[in-house]
């Protein structure tokens, strides 16, 4: 049971810091969020306008013997992203819609001073962004400028200008394909005209009565049939061979970078080079995402990205490269299958030329080499002629999905968002400097805190706006504060007549005039007669309370001047009779006679039932520990939150050394909201003088009284004299 009860207590202390310290949350909250209204309000609005398009996988290569390869990778898609941001497409941009001019007027630059590079680097770094669609081939195209038709105008500009470079990128590569397929094509005429030309010439020479196309009568031995499977074989190594070779002619002259962009579109696929990729754009997105944050090129971070996007970049160079040699090796590899192939067919051929005893072998075989090279040339045909036909259709690789439009409606600042942001922000800095503030601070704050560190029991708790009685009148609810603490300290009289009191403090404000003040004034409202004798040369305060003049007083009985009894006067209260402290010049301050003062006392005592002085702060002032060793009681006076604890405690101990006797604290301008406990020593104070309580939230409310009754409180409270 004793857990839970020590979180509630925990929790509780946090509370009472923030409710005790709201002024500084509240300022600092507000300095915060009008900072935030200020800069917010200062900054340039920032307009957003959006492209969207639909990229498409398209081989711009002619694929002669294998079919076209469809399908996105992320690969490509990431490539696409910073080909888009990259100066190929935004120089051009730069240049149509005349940005280094219209931004050079706009900062009001220089002519000249603002170059191409430049204006790329704030395009691309600043305002454009790249976004993809998740799981589709939509691409966003994404402008931020002070001007919305500006950035309208720059998203639209990018889509068209990466569309038409994909387009001219497609049709260069299409062309080159296509001049290479003729070249093959017109190569291949050649060889059947020759295979035409020899059947014809056999033909004459042997005397076949047969036309071109016609088909052999005998019956096919197996050494026929063996060599037809050859021959076929043959044709296919002829096809895979040209297309390796078509292949090759292509990427033969192309630079390492282009051929990195060609590789997937002819069907090119490598672990390594896809992997090595991957990585490098990974690290050359967090090495732009690390100067977006501010780091310059001379950090360390900065430094060992760069030298891993070389050496990345140097390795997917040495793939690229090693596949380009790889090509070139299986072009030879497939030749030497074809030369292979060629020559045991052309062995298959002189055997079966052997076994033949007609004359009709080399016809023939001539009719039959015709039919092959027949047959490759109408693959090539074919393949050509759909790739005219698809390139007069048009290729569309770059589809624009909806267009960007200007937005009048900025993006940046958000207003919300950074007043909510500044709340947050403010309220978290507010409690943190209170709680900081409240660690520092090492003043009194609670009851426990008096009990803990002075090890001496509070006999009053005085809360904030307390004033003097006597202009308050006896019926001011403050005054139950001085009834209560009369009523806990013993000041009965002694055998010798008056008990005497004072009261001591740290240092000046901390209101030890006015509780010596308002405790002789509820005394004397009581019935007791009491005298209250203002021993504070350098500030004195009692003659300015009553109204009286301070001509006369202690000061002139401590220099001899008449007895002591010649210095008392009339407060205009009842029963309270007042010395005010005199004038005392300069050069005497020291005059606090222990011998006078004890006469003083002496002569006083028969005459009065209290006898209270009020005395200087006691740190720093000797008059303070003469008056604390010869009066028979001593209080503390210590303001709430004032002065460090080390004070209050150096108090106690000149109290203590001068064995005066210290018989409680009072708590001194306490804010009676700051801390629960404070409520039951305040609570009923409003009991008296207006008729009404002050009742805590959640508390019944009392019963009304009769008319012409008073409460059992204030009976006894006004006939308890002591």
């Amino acid at each position: 049971m004793n857990a839970p009860s020590e979180k509630s207590l925990h929790f509780n202390d946090y509370w009472l810091v923030v409710r005790n310290r709201w002024p500084i949350i509240i300022t600092i909250l507000i300095l915060t969020v009008g900072t935030a209204v200020v800069v917010t309000r200062s900054m340039p609005k920032i307009y957003q306008s959006t492209a969207v398009i639909q990229i498409e996988k398209q081989n711009p290569d002619l694929q002669v013997f294998r079919p076209e390869m469809d399908g996105m990778d992320p690969l490509f898609l990431q490539t696409e992203f910073e080909i888009i941001q990259s100066k190929k497409i935004l120089y051009p941009v730069i240049d149509k819609l005349k940005l280094v001019d219209r931004w050079t007027a706009r900062f009001g630059a220089e002519p000249g001073s603002l170059t191409q590079d430049q204006v790329y680097n704030m395009l691309a770094r600043g305002m454009l962004q790249v976004r993809p669609f998740r799981n589709t081939k939509l691409i966003e195209i994404v402008v931020q400028s002070q001007d919305p038709r500006e950035a309208a105008e720059i998203a639209n500009s990018v889509a068209k200008e990466y569309e038409n470079s994909r387009i001219s990128e497609i049709e260069e590569r299409t062309t080159s394909g296509l001049s290479v397929a003729d070249a093959e094509f017109a190569e291949q005429q050649e060889r059947v005209e020759i295979a035409k030309a020899k059947i014809e010439e056999l033909r004459r020479e042997l005397g076949v009565d047969e036309v071109l196309g016609g088909s052999n009568q005998q019956a096919a031995t197996l050494q026929e049939i063996d060599l037809q499977r050859k021959e076929n074989v043959l044709n296919e190594l002829r096809a895979d061979f040209l297309a390796r070779k078509t292949r090759y002619d292509q990427v033969a002259n192309l630079t390492v970078a282009e051929l990195e962009r060609v590789l997937p579109t002819i069907g090119i696929f490598d672990g390594t080079v896809d992997a090595t990729k991957t990585q490098l754009l990974q690290v050359e997105s967090n090495l732009a995402a690390l100067r977006e944050q501010g780091f310059g090129a001379a950090h360390p971070r900065i430094q060992s990205s760069e030298a891993l996007v070389a050496d990345l970049r140097q390795k997917l160079n040495q793939s690229i490269e090693g596949l380009r040699q790889g090509l070139g090796i299986d072009l030879s590899v497939s030749q030497s299958k074809l030369e292979a192939q060629e020559k045991e067919v052309e062995e298959s051929r002189q055997r079966l030329r052997s076994m033949r005893s007609d004359k009709l072998a080399p016809f023939l075989d001539a009719r039959r080499d015709y039919e092959t090279q027949q047959q490759l040339l109408d693959i090539l045909r074919a393949r050509i002629t759909q790739e005219k036909v698809d390139r007069k259709i048009g290729v569309n690789p770059v589809k624009s999905v909806s267009q960007a439009e200007p937005n009048l409606s900025p993006v940046r600042p958000n207003f919300r968002l950074n007043i909510a942001l500044s709340v947050a922000v403010g309220l978290f800095l507010g409690v943190s400097l209170a709680f900081f503030i409240e660690y520092l601070d090492t003043s009194i704050k609670s009851l426990d805190d008096v009990e803990r560190f002075l090890n001496s029991p509070v006999v009053g708790v005085v809360p904030q706006g307390v004033g003097y009685l006597n202009q308050e009148g006896p019926d001011s609810p403050n005054a139950e504060a001085y009834r209560i603490l009369r009523a806990k300290i013993d000041l009965g009289p002694t055998q010798d007549g008056a008990q005497t009191l004072t009261a001591v403090s740290g240092g000046p404000g901390e209101g030890k005039t006015t509780t010596l003040f308002n405790l002789a004034y509820v005394c004397a409202n009581s019935g007791i007669k009491t005298l209250i004798v203002d021993a504070d040369f350098r500030r004195h305060s009692i003659d300015r309370i009553l109204g009286l003049s301070n001509d006369l007083g202690l000061a002139d009985y401590l220099l001899g001047r008449g007895t002591v009894s010649d210095y008392i006067r009339e407060s205009g209260v009842e029963n309270l009779h007042v010395i005010t402290s005199g004038r005392l010049p300069p050069e005497s301050m020291g005059a606090m006679s222990p011998a006078k003062i004890a006469e003083a006392i002496r002569l006083l005592r028969p005459y009065y039932e209290v006898i209270i002085f009020d005395v200087p702060p006691i740190l720093g002032m000797s008059d303070a520990a003469v008056l604390v060793r010869l009066v028979d009681s001593t209080l503390m006076v210590v303001q709430h939150r004032r002065y460090p604890r080390s004070v209050s405690l150096r108090v106690k101990r000149v109290v203590e050394e001068v064995n005066g006797r210290l018989v409680g604290v009072v708590l001194n301008n306490v804010h009676v909201q700051s801390d629960d406990s404070y409520y039951y020593h305040t609570a009923y104070y409003h009991y008296y003088g207006d008729g009404r309580r002050k009742k805590k939230p959640g508390q019944a409310k009392p019963e009304k009284k009769k008319k012409g009754t008073k409460s059992s409180n204030e009976s006894s409270a006004g006939s308890d004299r002591y």
